[in-house]
């Protein structure tokens, strides 16, 4: 009976010791909680109505704007690193370059007054990964929007782990 057991014991920690080792379609379909999602609130001065002669102007408000950037996946981030790849880094040139120049239909720049960041990991990181790696790919991307000229004062930054996971649209053997 003993040695039924500890075969059995032996047996379940072989297969455990597996199932942490995630497969390739695994790590596939878990990687869009590879992370960070950067918001931008700001504002855009209000456009001068055309007035008529002799019209006085108004003062105008201006408008409040929102603007969302995710650097996402294995195009952003490899499994266990912090350091933003290239498709990462062209997702937050976007951000900036619309903040900084506005759009074709609305050429405005926007007045940033608050950017905050979360990062995020997939649960297979979360458990085998370092424990702050959430915090450290937010804290890289403040490092990079700074180092685009964004002002550091502006940013808040957090690390969430694998908390709030993106809803898988495919099927996941898990």
């Amino acid at each position: 009976m003993n040695k039924l057991m500890l075969a059995c014991i032996a047996a379940t920690a072989g297969v455990g010791g597996c199932a942490s080792m995630p497969s390739e379609e695994t790590m596939n379909c878990v990687q869009p909680n590879r992370r960070v999602v950067v918001e931008v609130g700001g504002a855009k001065a209000a456009n001068p109505p055309k007035l008529k002669p002799g019209e006085k102007a108004k003062k105008l408000r201006p408008e409040n704007v929102m603007s969302k950037a995710l650097t996402q996946g294995n195009s952003a981030w490899d499994y266990g690193k912090a350091e933003l790849k290239d498709g990462g880094k062209q997702e937050l040139d976007k951000l900036v370059n619309l903040l900084n120049t506005g759009t074709k239909r609305d050429p405005r720049p926007t007045k940033v007054s608050s950017i905050i960041i979360a990062g995020h990991t997939d649960r297979y990181e979360a458990e085998n990964g370092p424990a702050n790696l959430s915090e450290m790919r937010a804290q890289a991307v403040v490092k990079y929007l700074t180092d685009k000229g964004m002002n550091s004062k502006l940013m808040f930054w957090e690390g969430k782990g694998a908390r709030e996971p993106v809803p898988v649209t495919k099927f996941c053997a898990t």
